[in-house]
């Protein structure tokens, strides 16, 4: 079954004793990592560009699943045309594309990519994915989608925020080897000032979760209205229906990140501006939960620290004659777990933040699972909070939070982000750490599993805005972590504006 969505449950992972120092230096660094292409590597991905992921484990017929969905660019040269300057995009194009591996992540195949259905021009991107927790077959997929009613019929040039108007779900019953359309959802209430909205607003990103009793969720940010929109299916074969919004007072940016606690709960984590009247106002990470069929009072997580919203890594180098740049989309995660033995820590979240010097740096913190309390703990900085001389420039962005908890195995609290030494450099290091304690107090060591990745974004910086991370196995005394990262160690032969060539998919995992 998916350990990704185990009941909560288990003994606590906190370590008290001055003489287990050393075990638990060994404990913090974990075991060997390896990693493999999941797609660029057969002849049918080869082709196209594959990036930014979704993943979870899906058990159908005695074969456990790793499924991965990504944008996927194959097979579009007749709809998506790409010049130095521009793009066109054509009615018929789709992004939505996964593969799967049934030998754990030795080898993978690719799972093709859906069509868009009756009403709806361009399945766009942004993927998300959850295996239900009550039937380990059945998985559902969602992607950004264009409505007819905002396609223009020669197509969007450029940018396409205008066309944009919802996003599809598709669902599989087989454990993620085929996958077919669902549902479409779109939010067309009116809005003062945009004569589009009626035909659907503007959805950006895209993340799921499942609950305990078959409730499946999946949440976007609305643009237009500068919310949060959050769909459920109340058990994964019902229509998805549009829940009350989560910050219905605040200005919200980003993606939202969801998850649900063992008993239902269901917990949402966005960006939020301090001061909608003003522009420039930072954004602060605010939480808020929903039970029992209404929503709480959000809590400022870290605040009054201010957070980004895609923001740009500039890597002080150039390939193929253009500067590099890295954009990142949400820069912030969360997972709930077991709390340990002396204090609720049961939500742990990352978050990208800057230094006086605009150097990015990771920093963590717990929240309790009523949401009465927030705060941040030095012990769980990546990178350099504070000035350091420029030679020994670090930044540190793109963070995931993932968690694991069974009977028998110590609670599992990891993160994974991706780590930029000096400047004047083409690669990054994938870094995983252990969100844990030593003697009562917050402590981690940073480990890179992949290191000196190449990186060839399009000139506007696009290297996929997110990725997955996620428990895929236990062994014994050990958890088998997975994080599906772009790649582009095929070599970076074309950056336009829209296009950086070659992106695919690679997969990094660890034990410990």
């Amino acid at each position: 079954m998916p350990f990704i969505t185990l009941p909560l449950v288990g003994k606590p992972g906190l370590m008290n004793s001055t003489a287990a120092v050393m075990i638990v230096f060994a404990w913090f660094i974990g075991g060997c990592s390896r990693s493999g292409d999941v797609t660029g590597g057969d002849e049918t991905t080869r082709g196209g560009e594959q990036s930014e992921t979704a993943a979870d484990t899906s058990f159908y017929r005695g074969v456990l699943r790793f499924v991965v969905a990504y944008n996927d660019d194959t097979g579009n040269s007749a709809t998506i045309q790409y010049g130095s300057t521009t793009r066109k995009v054509l009615r018929g194009a789709s992004l939505m594309g996964w593969s799967y591996s049934e030998d754990k992540g030795v080898t993978w195949k690719y799972g093709g990519k859906l069509s868009p259905p009756r009403g709806w021009a361009v399945l766009w991107g942004d993927p998300a994915i959850v295996t239900s927790r009550t039937n380990y077959g059945l998985m559902f997929m969602s992607n950004l989608a264009f409505p007819d009613a905002k396609f223009p019929a020669d197509g969007v040039e450029g940018y396409v925020y205008t066309a944009v108007g919802g996003a599809c779900i598709a669902r599989s019953t087989d454990g993620g080897v085929h996958f077919e359309i669902f549902q479409c959802v779109t939010n067309t209430d009116p809005i003062p000032g945009l004569p589009n909205s009626t035909k659907g607003h503007f959805y950006d990103g895209g993340y799921m979760a499942a609950g305990p009793q078959g409730e499946i969720y999946v949440a976007f940010v609305d643009v237009d209205n500068s919310q949060v929109d959050i769909w459920l299916s109340p058990d994964g074969r019902q229509q998805f229906a549009r829940l009350p919004p989560p910050f219905p007072f605040d200005y919200t940016g980003a993606h939202p990140r969801i998850a649900v606690g063992p008993d239902g709960t269901l917990f949402v984590m966005a960006a939020v501006k301090a001061n909608v009247q003003d522009q420039h106002s930072p954004y602060m990470l605010v939480a808020n939960r929903y039970r029992n069929g209404q929503w709480g009072s959000r809590v400022g997580v870290l605040f009054p620290v201010e957070i980004e919203v895609m923001p740009g890594v500039e890597m002080g180098s150039s390939v193929l004659g253009t500067p590099l740049t890295i954009r990142i989309g949400p820069q912030f995660s969360f997972a709930i777990g077991t709390s340990s033995a002396d204090r609720d820590d049961s939500i742990r979240f990352l978050a990208t933040q800057r230094n006086e010097q605009r150097w990015f740096f990771v920093r963590g913190g717990v929240c309790d699972y009523n949401l009465k309390s927030c705060g941040w703990y030095e012990g769980w900085t990546f990178g350099s909070a504070h000035v350091t001389r420029e030679s020994q420039r670090v930044d540190v962005f793109d963070p995931n939070v993932t968690s694991f908890t069974m009977f028998g195995i110590e609670p599992r609290w990891q993160g994974a982000f991706l780590t930029r030494y000096g400047n004047g450099t083409t690669t990054v290091q994938l870094t995983r750490a252990t969100l844990g304690y030593v003697n009562g107090s917050p402590f981690s060591i940073p480990v890179d599993i992949a290191s000196n990745v190449p990186v060839c974004s399009d000139t506007r910086g696009y290297w996929g805005d997110y990725d997955a991370f996620l428990p895929v196995e236990s062994q014994t005394d050990s958890v088998r972590f997975m994080r599906f990262m772009t790649d582009s160690g095929s070599g970076c032969v074309n950056r336009s504006l829209f296009l950086g060539q070659q992106q695919h998919v690679r997969a990094v995992d660890y034990s410990y």
